[in-house]
């Protein structure tokens, strides 16, 4: 499943630099004591074309996209 959250306000951001999604398991902290925990791939953090107002010094906001494939049904 690919993810993409708009409209941040952060110039750079720590995906830049290999950082990955944080991520908790009910299931995966049933079965093997593991809560949060990293995951996702295709990560990137970047400028989008949307602006914070209108004005010619308008700054931009960031995306963050993202794949991350579940691995149980239900897991609440």
């Amino acid at each position: 499943m690919k993810f993409n959250i708009i409209n941040l306000a952060k110039p750079d951001s720590l995906y830049n630099y290999g950082m990955k999604i944080l991520n908790f398991s009910n299931k995966i902290k049933n079965e093997d004591g593991i809560g949060w925990h990293r995951v996702g791939q295709g990560i990137d953090y970047y400028q989008n074309e949307f602006k914070r107002d209108q004005s010619k010094y308008a700054r931009n906001f960031y995306s963050l996209t993202f794949e991350h494939t579940f691995g149980h049904e239900d897991d609440q």
